[in-house]
């Protein structure tokens, strides 16, 4: 799929879940808002978590290639204060997916991120999979928190606490 219905759909659907529940957001609606007909819709996507997913990989995947970061490990304190500085920037929009129960979309991209399961250069090992959902679960309790740490903070956390102490194990 291209990052043009990625975009569309992407957006009209964050627009429209800012004015009710993504359960109470038709398909005609959706399509209507992104300008993009039913049928691009049903070839591209399965669901709407799909279409939230598709979206924060595709700003994830045009953010890591800003910042460079295929050329640090998953550790490496400088990938992992990006990744939080990522999520930050994307704040507005975690909280609204977290809001309507919608996690699960995030999760799914992270794991995707992270694996890079959405690319052909994918790396499905257990330390992956363990920064995925460590990361994740980071995210989750730092919005929950609103916010308090800067992204560096929760990388020193992340690197110095989380994963040094967890290879020391």
């Amino acid at each position: 799929m291209s990052d043009y219905v990625t975009t569309a759909y992407g957006e009209a659907l964050i627009k429209l879940m800012k004015k009710k529940n993504i359960e109470k957001i038709t398909v005609d609606e959706l399509c209507e808002t992104g300008g993009i007909g039913r049928a691009t819709y049903f070839r591209n996507f399965k669901s709407k978590d799909e279409i939230l997913t598709a979206y924060i990989i595709m700003k994830w995947r045009e953010y890591e290639k800003k910042h460079k970061l295929k050329e640090h490990s998953l550790s490496d304190i400088y990938r992992v204060r990006r990744y939080f500085e990522f999520c930050y920037s994307m704040r507005k929009i975690n909280d609204l997916i977290i809001a309507q129960g919608r996690h699960g979309a995030i999760l799914s991209a992270y794991e995707a991120i992270v694996t890079d399961s959405d690319t052909n250069n994918v790396v499905d090992n257990y330390e992956s999979y363990y920064m995925a959902y460590g990361l994740f679960g980071i995210l989750m309790k730092w919005a929950k928190c609103g916010y308090q740490e800067t992204p560096q903070q929760l990388a020193e956390i992340a690197v110095d606490r989380i994963f040094t102490d967890s290879k020391q194990a």
